[in-house]
């Protein structure tokens, strides 16, 4: 007996039933967390920014016609000096929950940034901040997440080796790895940064 023609969608459709959205909460729920907090942090931060706008506030805000080095050294020791207290966290037992709240300050950070655009130059604000500013916000947020999640399950690690009549152990080790590869890049985007504002800032006259 003569097997059936398979449907001409039949090799399609077994190829979507292989794909499997590779997600497991225990491992990502630091990432989701880190999303969730940085979006409530960029809601407070415009309108934290349109409550109390001053010439104080938009002086610090206001980007800075400044050279190659000083704009690298600036975002280089501004993101390293993140980096090194969400590593200080990991390394604490109550850093777990305290690591949380750092994607919000970022949040708010350049939620007043898009704010003050966007409030002083309408179009021409928005423009800069799609090519000035979101872009290496999303990067900075991403690296930072991972860096976050590489922290709590260092801090969540300690607190189990902590526990009475625990067998777990601790190698540090794997985690330096982690952050040294973190911090490279961190680096690397500071000067990829720096390097697009001194080229660019004389293009988008705000």
């Amino acid at each position: 007996m003569e097997e059936k023609a398979k449907p001409k969608n039949s090799k399609l459709t077994d190829e979507f039933r292989k794909l499997k959205i590779d997600f497991d909460f225990e491992n990502d729920k630091q990432l989701i967390y880190s999303v969730l907090f940085y979006i409530c942090g960029i809601m407070v931060g415009t309108s934290f920014y349109k409550a109390v706008t001053s010439e104080t506030l938009d002086k610090i805000l206001m980007p800075k016609n400044s050279t190659f080095i000083n704009l690298f050294l600036s975002d280089v020791c501004l993101y390293l000096a993140l980096f090194l207290i969400i590593v200080f966290l990991g390394l604490c037992l109550i850093g777990y929950p305290l690591i949380n709240i750092i994607p919000a300050f970022l949040g708010i950070e350049y939620g007043m940034k898009m704010a003050y655009f966007l409030v002083n130059y309408s179009a021409k604000g928005l423009g800069y901040a799609v090519l000035m500013v979101v872009p290496f916000s999303a990067a900075y947020v991403t690296i930072i997440s991972y860096t976050l999640r590489i922290s709590s399950k260092m801090s969540k690690n300690l607190i189990e080796v902590t526990k009475e009549g625990s067998t777990s152990e601790f190698n540090l080790k794997p985690y330096v790895k982690q952050y040294a590869v973190i911090g490279a890049v961190i680096i690397i985007m500071s000067l990829i940064s720096a390097g697009v504002t001194t080229l660019f800032f004389g293009v988008v006259t705000i």
